[in-house]
């Protein structure tokens, strides 16, 4: 089996070639290129480390009877708040939506890529 920290390091580059091109696309021109592209690979940064890494073990301690998808649930609220508030931290409207847009195309995309493609 792949190690962990293999499988994360393959889904945190599919995340980033999901999620930064929505937000860098949405964040408005008013910023430079560089500034944008900054902003959004930096969004999931923050992020995707957690939902790996500490939050199915935390939710599993916490509540041991809860099932994968719980986890999986609390991971993506995550994600797309902590998204949300970064996103907005740099004036960008409508953040909580674009998150939740960002997120939903790479969970989206991940899920079929993990069913239907092994990975």
């Amino acid at each position: 089996m792949t190690p962990l920290f293999v499988r994360w390091a393959i889904a945190f580059a599919f995340t980033q070639m999901v999620e930064a091109p929505i937000y860098a696309a949405v964040i408005g021109e008013s910023r430079v290129r560089r500034e944008r592209w900054a902003i959004a690979l930096a969004a999931s940064l923050l992020t995707h480390p957690m939902v790996w890494f500490v939050i199915p073990d935390l939710v599993s301690h916490l509540a041991p009877e809860a099932s994968h998808w719980s986890a999986i649930a609390v991971a993506e609220t995550f994600a797309v708040t902590l998204e949300a508030a970064w996103l907005h931290t740099f004036g960008v409207r409508h953040a909580l939506a674009l998150a939740l847009v960002a997120n939903g195309a790479s969970f989206t995309l991940g899920l079929f890529a993990y069913v239907y493609l092994a990975w």
